[in-house]
């Protein structure tokens, strides 16, 4: 048995058309190619699926296999560069404990998606990728069961008190939602197979 991950590369953040700040972040590897290298690193993952349309597509994920006996060395300064903007961005409390006590989103008044909602903003915000976020969040209540739960539309008439008790940050996270929907919120975004 082994992982088999369908487009890292799109789903992962659009690294094909990496916002700037991420690229310096990735420096001296690419975005994508950072990617690659952190996603073949775990030994459970054994194939990249990466939806090439031309066989020059390939020519900046083919950079990793040079790379693949060196993730050791070469993965963690970028990892720690990336961890020390999103504290600096989001806080170093956010950072380490935003995910604590977060209810599925059936748990959760209207279906709201609090995990993924807060996850992509903790990612617009520290890495700019404000383009994914969006495409991500835009998908929310539209992609069944591959991208589940609502968007945090009607948040402000839900009383979520109750969902977020275990949450360290209840106080915050219903304005961090309505901050997200703000930023986020587009044109409905359907799967591929959907269109």
């Amino acid at each position: 048995m082994g992982v088999f991950i369908i487009s890292p590369s799109d789903k992962g953040g659009q690294l094909y058309n990496p916002p700037q700040k991420l690229v310096e972040l990735c420096k001296p590897l690419s975005p994508m190619v950072f990617n690659d290298l952190f996603c073949l690193s775990h030994p459970q993952v054994h194939t990249l699926s990466l939806g090439a349309a031309k066989p020059t597509d390939f020519d900046e994920h083919l950079k990793v296999l040079s790379l693949l006996e060196k993730a050791d060395e070469v993965l963690p300064p970028i990892l720690g560069r990336l961890e020390k903007e999103a504290i600096a961005i989001l806080g170093e409390n956010w950072f380490r404990t935003w995910e604590f006590g977060l209810p599925s989103y059936q748990e959760t008044p209207g279906n709201i998606n609090i995990r993924t909602i807060l996850w992509l903003r903790n990612l617009a915000l520290a890495y700019d990728l404000i383009d994914y976020a969006k495409m991500r969040y835009n998908m929310l209540g539209n992609a069944t069961h591959w991208f589940p739960g609502e968007s945090a539309n009607q948040i402000k008439n839900l009383d979520l008190r109750q969902c977020l008790i275990n949450s360290p940050h209840a106080d915050k996270i219903p304005q961090f939602l309505l901050e997200a929907h703000q930023l986020l919120a587009g044109e409905t975004v359907k799967r591929l197979s959907q269109s």
